[in-house]
């Protein structure tokens, strides 16, 4: 399997990473879907390595009838972190990943915005738990009570970044502490080396258990299993220090999720660092750090986050090779591999155009920048961040056609000679969950997120052994 690259020019990502982060919106006034939280909405460049490896309210009769086979395997029981285990990227979650049935990962918030109280933030946050918490219920839309949700974030330490007052003349929304680059260098001018360092340990405050003392640094308080993901909380709406939506270091593992031994991918999230960040020797496990534009709500969160998981999935083949062989063609990608086109997925659409139609059901007609044609039969799966199974263009929340997608029945073999049972899909099926994530992608990406197979899936992979659930290589 190669390296998976989105057709665009770095000009171009920067074009419309200014487009979609630190300056509102453009669909804010149009009625189009809010963009981005921060300064990036593409598939980023990725430093993956290039080697080859395996490849609103919905009526019950719309939900799938087949289930879960009841003998595939041990039922997942435990929960994450543990006294046993407690770090990303801890052997912990290898060896005993079937059996993880919840993951509770601790977030360090970082407030920056000097006109939201810590209360607020506490309670916009909270909202956007319910949504992750909703969104890993592996098939919920079957049962609003079963499965319980897989992630249940905690927010274990909240930071107060505020100037209290600001200075007389300050004329950012974010704080005086906000890392900013003078001048930025590189892609971001946010200065993600900071968080790192001596300054920010002080700053969050938390004392190292083994000699109280001392503050921990941010790859300390991962190593100690304290901190599993870093929220910041600022404004992105105004002309300031643009950040990425969500960043990650992260090891890479082979098809038997053998850890490599190999430099952390400074790439996996939805961006890179830029080469001028300097990450400490001692970081060697997993550190996310996501952006949370204050001005918006659970479901732009959720597309940052859900970025993340395409970019560990599908951007970075070579991340967790197990975890691309099947998030590939289910997410669709691979469509030059599939169908024989000249790009990897829908993304090579440019923002803006209208690229697809379906002329049937199990049909679509695509026009990218003059390259035309109709693939029939054709089988979207279950699509991806950007697109639904039946979107015309980016963020396309609202197509009006009906599409026939192997998503609810993936790998499950309900037709003849084994072959997974097209169904039909529209907009109607994550409508439910407008109120639970109003902007962004966020309702579509409830429903998205819930057919990621989760504990006890029912499913098998290529080897005929049960499916792993996805989630816990998040925390790889």
């Amino acid at each position: 399997m190669t390296e998976r690259r989105l057709p665009a020019t770095l000009g171009a990502l920067l074009a419309l990473a200014a487009a979609c982060g630190d300056e509102p919106a453009a669909g804010d006034a149009d009625g189009a879907p809010d963009r981005a939280d921060a300064a990036s909405d593409v598939a980023p460049p990725s430093d993956a390595p290039t080697d080859d490896a395996p490849p609103g309210d919905v009526p019950s009769s719309d939900a799938p009838a087949d289930a879960p086979a009841d003998d595939a395997g041990p039922r997942a029981t435990l929960t994450w972190p543990n006294a046993d285990s407690s770090a990303n990227s801890d052997p912990w979650l290898v060896e005993h990943h079937a059996e993880i049935a919840e993951m509770r990962p601790r977030v360090l918030v970082l407030n920056f915005v000097n006109a939201k109280t810590m209360e607020e933030v506490a309670a916009q946050l909270g909202q956007v738990v319910e949504a992750i918490a909703e969104s890993s219920r592996y098939r919920g839309y079957e049962n609003p009570l079963e499965p319980p949700p897989f992630f249940r974030y905690e927010l274990a330490y909240l930071v107060d970044l505020r100037d209290l007052p600001p200075p007389p003349g300050w004329t950012y929304r974010n704080s005086t502490l906000y890392p900013r680059e003078d001048p930025p260098t590189g892609m971001w001018g946010f200065d993600y080396e900071r968080l790192f360092g001596a300054e920010f340990a002080r700053r969050y405050g938390i004392p190292d258990p083994d000699d109280p003392s001392r503050f921990l640094d941010l790859c300390q308080l991962v190593d100690h299993g304290l901190v599993h993901d870093v929220w910041i909380v600022a404004d992105a709406d105004v002309l300031d220090a643009g950040a990425a939506e969500i960043l990650e270091l992260k090891p890479y593992y082979d098809e038997n999720r053998v850890r490599l031994d190999r430099p952390l991918n400074r790439c996996a999230g939805n961006g890179c660092f830029d080469d001028d960040d300097a990450i400490p020797e001692h970081c060697t496990r997993t550190v996310r750090i996501a952006f949370f534009n204050h001005t918006r709500g659970a479901g732009c969160f959720l597309e940052s986050l859900s970025h993340g998981f395409e970019s560990i999935g599908a951007w970075n083949p070579g991340q967790i090779r197990y975890l691309s062989r099947y998030f590939i063609p289910w997410a669709a990608y691979g469509l030059d591999i599939r169908y024989g086109l000249p790009w990897d997925s829908w993304y090579a659409c440019p923002i803006g155009d209208d690229c697809l139609s379906y002329p049937t059901d199990t049909s679509v007609a695509y026009d990218v920048e003059g390259v035309a044609g109709t693939l029939d039969p054709y089988d979207p799966v279950c699509g991806n961040v950007h697109w639904p199974p039946n979107a015309r263009r980016h963020y396309d929340l609202d197509s009006p056609f009906t599409v026939r997608t192997t998503c609810l029945g993936w790998r499950r073999g309900g037709g003849p000679g084994g072959a997974d049972v097209p169904q039909p899909f529209t907009s109607n099926l994550f409508r439910r969950y407008r109120r639970l994530a109003p902007d962004c992608m966020g309702e579509w990406l409830v429903w998205w997120r819930q057919n990621v197979p989760g504990p006890d899936n029912g499913l098998l992979d290529d080897h005929g052994a049960p499916m792993l659930s996805w989630w816990p290589f998040v925390y790889y």
